[in-house]
């Protein structure tokens, strides 16, 4: 298949592209996201086409948009204002599939709406698949929060809900972050994946940038020093393997920096620093045992 370049004017959009490769070696594309020059439907300025009732390639990933009828996994997903199921109005598959930034900022329910949230389907495939993704326009919109990425059962539960450690863990931080270049998807079972795109309403004027300051010791047990922050406005966050805050502090003027992480459980988890001089953050991974 040949996949043709996006052509977006948008000024406010959140685009991202995945590449995924079986262990066959076989390869397939998908681009998704959201634009304000993007229409609800098929728009053929996004290269998008309905390729629905084609026959499977040899390794093939889709995006499914399902009806009432045919709603698939999508349906645990949906909410319309009311907090009633809604679907789409027909069936389509798409190799892209870029939908109105508008139209979701305007529903009242503006986290994993019909419009923001995407199922994306495999098929002929020989695990383990391996995910790259160009995240460019993803990562430095300024319409970007922070979004999930949900790999589901045969049951349409995500694997979360039975693992501790899951690959929607994971994807989640794979796609919201720079520091993992890929993912590799081992569980047979898995045949689906749900992306909802968490959208800002107002303007991020943070860019991410790579990080020069290093943490010391990692792994850590008790104490960790953040050595080579420079700013005299900044701020720190520690995040879990969900993209979870669960502590903050503000930093003036400070070259190294304490953090007491002995209350932490062990695992992974990611230090995210701003500096408010530059408008531009950047992270470090964290491994507390």
């Amino acid at each position: 298949m040949c996949f043709l370049p996006l052509k977006s004017q948008g000024t406010y959009e959140s685009i991202i592209t995945l590449y995924f490769e079986d262990n066959a070696g076989r390869k397939d594309t998908i681009t998704f996201g959201m634009s304000d020059s993007a229409m609800v439907d098929i728009d053929t300025a996004f290269n998008e086409v309905d390729i629905y009732g084609t026959t499977y390639d040899s390794l093939d990933i889709r995006i499914i948009q399902r009806d009432t009828n045919n709603y698939e996994c999508i349906e645990n997903y949906l909410y319309s204002t009311q907090n009633d199921p809604q679907f789409f109005t027909t069936n389509r598959d798409l190799k892209t599939d870029i939908r109105d930034i508008n139209f979701s900022n305007t529903n009242p329910i503006n986290f994993w709406t019909i419009n923001n949230t995407f199922e994306i389907a495999f098929r002929n495939f020989d695990y383990p698949i391996t995910i790259k993704a160009d995240k460019q326009k993803f990562l430095s919109t300024s319409f970007h929060g922070w979004s999930e990425f949900k790999a589901l059962y045969p049951d349409c539960n995500p694997d979360s809900y039975h693992n501790y450690y899951s690959y929607t863990d994971t994807l989640t931080f794979f796609i919201n972050d720079l520091y993992l270049d890929s993912v590799t998807i081992h569980d047979t079972v898995i045949t689906h994946l749900i992306f909802s795109f968490g959208l800002h309403a107002s303007i991020n004027e943070f860019n991410q940038t790579t990080p020069t300051w290093k943490i010391q010791p990692n792994p850590a047990q008790s104490n960790i020093t953040l050595n080579g922050l420079t700013t005299f406005d900044g701020k720190i966050e520690v995040l879990n393997l969900l993209g979870e805050i669960i502590f903050s502090q503000h930093v003036y003027g400070i070259e190294n920096t304490f953090i007491t992480v002995e209350h932490l459980k062990n695992g992974i988890y990611f230090i995210r620093y701003y500096d408010n001089e530059t408008k531009t953050y950047s992270t470090n991974k964290l491994i507390k045992n």
